[in-house]
Parts: structure tokens; C-alpha cells; sequence
């Protein structure tokens, strides 16, 4: 964290705690449920999640009446860039968040060389949840850069915080602008053995030793359909050994119809519902469904 002794882990963890105290995050309800499924092909238990708070993130009077969302901001003091869709604000610009989410505490962060801010997610998935926000407006694109920036926050948080990136089409919501998501919980996909990555239901490959391996496969991935491959990515484990979980993506695949899109969490193995129209699927929770929701949208050609 710029300018502060306090550890990462800590400092997000305080912010985490404040931003709930007033507020700031949807509050979790009786309602919510979490399913763990075990998967006999993979050894691992798969995560099932009904968290019907998260609906609310598309209600702006609900958001406004609980202060998440500004009731007297004004259009005319948003910044857009000229290069984001026509009649489109950028909610992840630090600028746009401080009129319209006057609540969000934001933590300045430097990751390999880049400035950073690091923002509790209201609509949270998890414990711990943030998005981490380029502090410059460009796209959502992975290279070089965006690995180091994972690896670093990784590392200044002690490795306990998980870090994920969503690819356009991948999961990312708001692909004009460049961001990470964390979670403080431990993904199913963590606890796959040594040499079962043929066994996740997805296309996965897993880098122990180092960024340089993990670049050289994305780029490849990315050279073979320019047009189409994308990638999701997690890093995870010890700080001082960082495993880069890669997961190819095409952008034909993007959704599954047993869950809609599909982003980092689910690639990870962790299913996130809140529908009332899904509440059918989420109540059908099995290790085959899971399997056949990662199976979906497994590229051909991985």
C-alpha cells in the first residue's frame, strides 16, 4: 500500500470491516445459503452460492435509499471517456466513484510500477471481495503488466488474498477499464491435486515457477484466434510460491445455460446465483452440474 507500514492484508481487512459498518456493502440475510458438492473425478468440492442480496445491484433506488449510490449526483459531473460506449459512465474511474459512490473508502495501491485503488465490491461474492482499479482509464486487456500487477498484490498481501482477472466476454463487467477482483476465501480449484488439471471440467493449466511460462502460454493462446481467445486467470497459494491458474477462454463460450456468464469465480469452481429464476438450478446443485456448467463452455481447440 502507498505511503502506509500497515500490512496489505490488514489495511484491506479494516476497509472491509468499516465499509460494512456503514453501509457501504449489501448486508448479508438469512437467505443466504452456500452448498459444498465433492466431485469424485477431480477431488476437489465444488461451491455452490445463493446470495440474493446481490440482485440489488441493479436497483438504483434501493442503492440510493441505503446510501451506496449518490441520489444527488448529476450526470454533468460524471468523466467519460470518448473512447467507452456512447452514453456510458465509467464506474471504476476513482473520479466517477468519488461523485457517485461517496461511501466507497478507496486504497491506493502501487503494483508493479502502476498506480492502483482498491475498492470494497458492494454486490460482494465473498469475504474480502474487492475490485482493484487501474488508476488510468484503459482497457481490460491482459499482458505482461497485468500478471505482475497480480503477483504483486499477491504478494503484499501475504498471499491472503486471492487475486482474479475477468476477460471481456470472460466476466468482466466494464471492459473499457482495466481491474482485478479479490476474495479472502479459498477456491475450490486450490485444492486440485498436483497433475489433475485434465480433470478440471474446463480448459486449465497451472504455473508454479514464475510468470514467464504463463505469458508464453497466453500469448500463444491469444495468437492461434487473435479474433476469439481470451483468458481468465487466478493467482493463488503461498507468497513466496504463487501459483498462476490460467483458464483459455473463447469468447463464442462466454455464457452457460445452466448459469448465464461465466467469470473468474466460476471458473475456480465457485457457482454464484441470486436469480429468483435460477433459484430452481441453485437447488439442483451437484458436482454433474457443475461439470457440465464448466464443460459448456470449454473451448474446442484447448
Amino acid at each position: 500500500m502507498k505511503g502506509s507500514a500497515e500490512p496489505l492484508a490488514g489495511v484491506l481487512d479494516r476497509v472491509w470491516q468499516e465499509q460494512g459498518r456503514i453501509g457501504f456493502l449489501l448486508p448479508a440475510s438469512d437467505e443466504i445459503e452456500i452448498r459444498r458438492v465433492q466431485d469424485p473425478i477431480s477431488a476437489v468440492s465444488f461451491r455452490f452460492r445463493w446470495l440474493p442480496h446481490r440482485e440489488l445491484r441493479g436497483d438504483l433506488a434501493e442503492l440510493e435509499a441505503r446510501g451506496i449510490v449518490s441520489p444527488d449526483r448529476r450526470d454533468t459531473e460524471l468523466f467519460r471517456d470518448p473512447r467507452d460506449p456512447p452514453g456510458r459512465f465509467c464506474f471504476l474511474c476513482a473520479r466517477n466513484i468519488r461523485v457517485s459512490n461517496p461511501k466507497e473508502e478507496l486504497v491506493p495501491l502501487s503494483l508493479a510500477g502502476r498506480d492502483f485503488y482498491a475498492g470494497a465490491n458492494f454486490a460482494w461474492i465473498a469475504r474480502g471481495h474487492f475490485t482493484v482499479m487501474s488508476a488510468e482509464h484503459r482497457d481490460q486487456e491482459f499482458t505482461d503488466g497485468t500478471l505482475a500487477a497480480m503477483l504483486d498484490l499477491h504478494a503484499q498481501a501475504g498471499g491472503e488474498y486471492r487475486v482474479v482477472y475477468n476477460a471481456p466476454h470472460g466476466g468482466a463487467s466494464i471492459p473499457w477499464h482495466l481491474h482485478l477482483q479479490t476474495s479472502r476465501e479459498r477456491f475450490p480449484v486450490e485444492d486440485l491435486p498436483e497433475g489433475f488439471e485434465d480433470r478440471w471440467p474446463t480448459a486449465l493449466q497451472r504455473f508454479p515457477d514464475g510468470p514467464g511460462p504463463a505469458l508464453d502460454f497466453i500469448a500463444d493462446w491469444r495468437r492461434r484466434d487473435p479474433a476469439h481467445h481470451r483468458v481468465n486467470a487466478l493467482v493463488a497459494g503461498p507468497p513466496a510460491s504463487p501459483v498462476v491458474h490460467v483458464f483459455p477462454r473463447d469468447t463464442r463460450r462466454s455464457h452457460a445455460k445452466a448459469k448465464g456468464l461465466m467469470g473468474g469465480f466460476e471458473m475456480c469452481g465457485d457457482f454464484v446465483y441470486s436469480e429468483a429464476d435460477k433459484r430452481d438450478t441453485f437447488e439442483a446443485a451437484s458436482a454433474e452440474l457443475a461439470r457440465s456448467i464448466l464443460q459448456e463452455i470449454r473451448p474446442d481447440d484447448a
